[in-house]
């Protein structure tokens, strides 16, 4: 994320090393690691749940309040910094708590239904049409929807463009009601299909004992890196004509054009954890690997900083500096390593990253002792 980031920020290349630059970021990363961060979440709950054991009272207090508290960082990033993931993840992860007794084959279904669930909207809505005898209302909801969406994000746009705070602060809370009422967030397609395929993974044991399950998680790579190049190259020429007149079955041959979103470039991010998997499961991966581990200890206080520094060093409100897409790279990996330096600095003094120990006081209640303790006292 820290190269896409930097790359979003970047100046728009004319062509040479930028621009090829530019299009590997889209290419390789852009999709994949929101993706990525989604399924661990996912992995996330499934290992609360499992220490919780029997206790189920407690545990769903603890989760709540652990999801009242993201939602407040969330909260904080997408209003005063412009950055909108993590008050998503804490919506969608409500309902993780509906599932979580679920059979493994139950969950598996869901995750069907979760991820076709944008194209079954949109042909039951043409089955409605069709049956009450208004088929052209489609086109008009659809042009209508496009035309709203638009004009919403332009103004929104021109507002973060502008050179005063109170503007860009405003623009962001005009837009949040219209981004979290669209299809895309309304339907669990994106954020709870990506948790679901998380806690159905821990449950499986790929993350605990992957070499048990290489030929599962070789498999699913495989799909991953097919389903991206399918994405890319194959599937936005499948469908060059629509010419059914009924109008579900013209809408259900558009949604087949992506294979009912069953087929994702962002599905790349499988093959990626699936060989990060293989790879930690090797005693001699683990040392060069080392750095990644640290980070992610702190892996909130590391995404506020980089979302603060970032706003802070590209707004125009703020210092407004520009970079060239080739040089993107290199700011990325600098400050990768200033956040590494940071991180090994931190966790020499303390048990947890200054926003982990926020995050873990507030889903226990109380203040949690962030100090490293005596080895007696913490045996």
């Amino acid at each position: 994320m820290f190269f896409v980031h930097f790359n979003d920020n970047s100046i728009e290349p004319s062509g040479g090393p930028g621009l090829a630059y530019r299009r590997f970021v889209e290419l390789f990363f852009e999709g994949q690691f929101w993706t990525m961060f989604a399924i661990l979440f996912g992995a996330g709950f499934a290992v609360q749940l499992r220490r919780a054991g029997s206790d189920e009272r407690s545990f769903i207090l603890r989760y709540g309040r652990r999801l009242a508290a993201l939602a407040v960082f969330g909260a904080v990033a997408e209003i005063f910094f412009g950055y909108w993931v993590l008050l998503g993840y804490a919506i969608w992860g409500i309902p993780l708590l509906l599932v979580r007794r679920w059979s493994n084959r139950a969950l598996v279904i869901a995750l069907v239904v979760c991820t076709v669930s944008i194209s079954l909207h949109s042909v039951t809505r043409a089955a409605y049409l069709q049956a009450i005898g208004s088929p052209e209302l489609d086109a008009v909801w659809r042009r209508a929807a496009n035309e709203q969406d638009a004009a919403a994000r332009k103004e929104f746009q021109a507002t973060q463009r502008a050179s005063d705070y109170r503007t860009a602060v405003s623009g962001r809370l005009r837009y949040m009601p219209h981004k979290y009422s669209q299809r895309l967030f309304i339907l669990p397609t994106n954020d709870f299909t990506l948790f679901l395929i998380g806690f159905l993974a821990l449950r499986l044991g790929l993350f605990d004992q992957p070499q048990r399950h290489r030929r599962v998680i070789v498999g699913v790579m495989i799909f991953g890196a097919l389903s991206w190049a399918t994405s890319h190259w194959l599937l936005p020429f499948t469908i060059t004509s629509t010419p059914a007149t009924w109008l579900p079955l013209r809408v259900a041959t558009l949604t087949a054009g992506n294979a009912f979103r069953l087929i994702r470039d962002s599905w790349l991010a499988l093959t990626y954890v699936g060989a990060i998997l293989l790879l930690v499961s090797r005693p001699g991966w683990q040392r060069p690997l080392s750095a990644f581990s640290i980070t992610g200890r702190m892996a909130l206080t590391n995404y506020m900083l980089q979302v603060v520094i970032l706003d802070l060093t590209f707004s125009n409100y703020a210092f407004g500096a520009q970079i060239s897409a080739w040089l993107s790279p290199v700011a990325a990996l600098a400050l990768f390593g200033a956040e590494l330096a940071f991180s090994r600095w931190w966790l020499s003094r303390f048990s947890y990253g200054p926003l982990e120990w926020l995050w873990r006081s507030a889903t226990y209640a109380r203040w949690e002792p962030i100090r490293h303790l005596p080895a007696a006292k913490a045996a």
